[in-house]
């Protein structure tokens, strides 16, 4: 149990259930030397919009929870529990609340998606699991509540797979969801992200109130009953742009109508074959620019239909693409749409 603080002896996130319903409330910490003032003076790299997006994450845009006891908190229209009017903590002022996760994969995070309740200013970010600074840092925008909410961070950050992250983000006003016991006796995965067990972690669901340098400073460290408070990271593919024989835009590829075009690209390491977006990749018919630099895709591939398999040996997919006869005199553009929520185009040219 972390040490008494201000004279409170049962202190954490919904201390005031704790209180009130005599439950056992385990904490875990280790002293991270940081100032409690590093992360306001962090430059903060974007703010989101007030709304969720389609990119991937532990929990989507539209997620609701299941029923669970809250105890003497409250519940809202979407089943989240909330610390209403703030958990109780009297000392107070905010709290950054956070999850720990690993990746199967190389990938990019892009940034995090929080269900907030808190109408104050909301902060994201994301932290290795070894405490330091952050690593991104961001705003989200708008004073909306009861909804999910996304920061998209200005630079994706490449993360290590097998290596320990801690998405998270900062309330001004102890205001925010929880589920407790979410991480007792297992993860939950979703894609190549995983937020761990507390057995498998040594505790998930973290945290670390704006006044205890002595504990945490302002990395998470702290648990409370296992518990998950709604935060994720959102993930993509470290997409290398395509390789050769297909130009990136603005290069306009030219190819004889019916050949079977090898399109290849890297994703960072072997992610698997389902990477494609539902209804791609796909083709539309746009008008030729004759105005772009062209260059003819002389390397093409004896094919029936199209296919996508993976090289482990130059770490590249290769998407087999067999192009109509009847596309003679047209020019296209091939979006290549991920699960990411990514696309990534380039224009081709049909001769006969």
């Amino acid at each position: 149990m972390a040490p008494p603080l201000g004279g409170v002896t049962g202190r954490g996130p919904a201390f005031a259930q704790a209180v009130q319903g005599g439950m056992d409330m385990r904490v875990r910490h280790r002293v991270i030397t940081l100032s409690v003032f590093a992360l306001a003076a962090l430059t903060v790299t974007q703010t989101a919009s007030a709304a969720g997006t389609s990119a991937p994450g532990l929990w989507s845009s539209t997620f609701t929870a299941a029923q669970t006891d809250c105890g003497s908190f409250s519940r809202d229209a979407s089943n989240f529990c909330w610390t209403e009017g703030g958990d109780g903590n009297i000392a107070g002022p905010g709290v950054e609340l956070g999850v720990k996760f690993t990746s199967s994969q190389s990938v990019n995070i892009t940034g995090v998606r929080v269900y907030r309740v808190s109408p104050g200013t909301v902060t994201g970010q994301l932290w290795d699991g070894a405490g330091g600074l952050p690593l991104a840092t961001g705003t989200f925008g708008g004073s909306g509540t009861h909804s999910w909410q996304d920061l998209m961070f200005d630079q994706p950050v490449a993360i290590q797979a097998g290596h320990t992250y801690v998405a998270a983000y900062h309330v001004p006003d102890t205001q925010y969801a929880f589920e407790h016991d979410f991480f007792a006796t297992s993860g939950y995965t979703a894609g190549p992200i995983t937020a761990l067990s507390s057995p498998n972690s040594d505790g998930n669901g973290v945290y670390c109130y704006d006044n205890d340098p002595a504990n945490c400073a302002v990395f998470p460290v702290n648990t409370f009953r296992d518990s998950n408070y709604w935060v994720t990271p959102l993930w993509g593919y470290n997409f290398s742009g395509f390789f050769q024989p297909v130009d990136n835009p603005p290069t306009l590829n030219v190819a004889k109508a019916g050949s079977a075009i090898p399109v290849k690209f890297s994703l960072g390491g072997d992610q698997g074959l389902d990477i494609f977006r539902t209804g791609y990749p796909r083709v539309t018919t746009v008008s030729c620019n004759t105005s772009e630099p062209t260059d003819v895709i002389e390397t093409t591939v004896t094919a029936g239909s199209s296919s996508l398999q993976y090289d482990p040996t130059a770490s590249q997919y290769s998407y087999v693409w067999k192009t109509n006869s009847n596309w003679a005199g047209t020019c296209v553009q091939f979006d290549l749409g991920l699960n990411d929520g990514s696309t990534h185009t380039f224009l081709v040219q049909f001769k006969k």
